[in-house]
């Protein structure tokens, strides 16, 4: 690896002394580094990544490496994220590993690691799309647009019917997003190598509906029903925990693999077990 390019969050952050100086480090190397600034957070303008980048380091914690990664998978770069303060999942590396990690990036001493993604869109009732694509590394969430409200949602798999439950929502989560909402909603944590969707009800008030582990070419389509004649029932949509879509009765949501895959870099010897058992230690 020559040509690597570091993500700052903000127009302040290019400035810090930390990016400074590990940009300062890779160029001692003989390699070229640039520092990019990333768009607004909730923004889905792409980063456009310099031709032949060889690597994008994205620092700060595993919301940075979301969004860089559906940023800038277009680009067919591989990622690696440096965590910069609160446990991650996503980041391997820290401030205090990342240079040791940028000697071995330079030997080629390294794996690439495909993730795969998902994307959604919002369709009205005659099949119209009535949203953009929009791309997930980790999962694509529908919850109750007003606090506490309970809906009822009603999902089909492949336009079969799977069923219908009343909660908070429901998950649909990659391998990679396994260990976060879906984690805590008490969702299944799989390799993040594997080829799954994972679907999971937020606080179903059924012992009927119940977590699946789907296929990756199967597609999901989910809508929400009509409960009270004075209430107007609408959900929330989020992608990556961002690009808020609201779902409105007579729409559905329909979610799938994505065609492109993330790559993630992988510098450390320890399995997904290992690294699962020492980070559920830490929490």
């Amino acid at each position: 690896m020559k040509n690597f390019v570091i993500i700052a969050k903000t127009e302040k952050e290019r400035e810090d002394r930390f990016l400074q100086d590990l940009c300062a480090y890779i160029r001692e190397k003989g390699a070229h580094c640039n520092i990019i600034v990333e768009p607004h957070k909730e923004s889905m303008m792409p980063v456009e990544v310099p031709p032949k980048t060889d690597c994008i380091l994205a620092i700060g914690g595993d919301g940075t490496v979301i969004r860089t990664a559906w940023r800038t998978f277009k680009s067919g770069t591989p990622i690696v994220g440096v965590n910069r303060g609160h446990l991650g999942y996503l980041c391997d590396l820290d401030e205090e590993t990342v240079y040791d990690a940028v000697d071995q990036l330079l030997a080629g001493d390294y794996e690439v690691e495909n993730r795969m993604m998902l994307s959604g869109h919002l369709e009205q009732e005659n099949g119209t799309v009535c949203t953009q694509e929009i791309p997930a590394l980790n999962d694509i969430v529908i919850s109750a647009s007003k606090g506490l409200q309970v809906i009822t949602l009603t999902i089909y798999i492949n336009g079969q019917k799977l069923y219908s439950f009343n909660g908070d929502g429901v998950i649909f989560a990659t391998p990679t997003g396994s260990t976060a909402y879906n984690m805590s909603a008490n969702g299944p944590i799989v390799d993040p190598k594997t080829q799954v969707i994972l679907l999971t009800p937020i606080n179903a008030h059924t012992l009927n509906s119940r977590s699946f582990v789907l296929d990756p070419g199967d597609e999901i389509s989910v809508e929400i029903q009509k409960r009270r004649k004075s209430v107007e029932e609408t959900a929330q949509v989020f992608f990556d925990g961002n690009h808020q879509q609201i779902l409105h009765l007579g729409e559905r949501v329909v979610v799938y693999r994505a065609p492109e895959e993330a790559k993630m870099l992988k510098l450390s010897d320890m399995n997904f077990l290992e690294r699962m058992r020492k980070k559920l230690q830490q929490d």
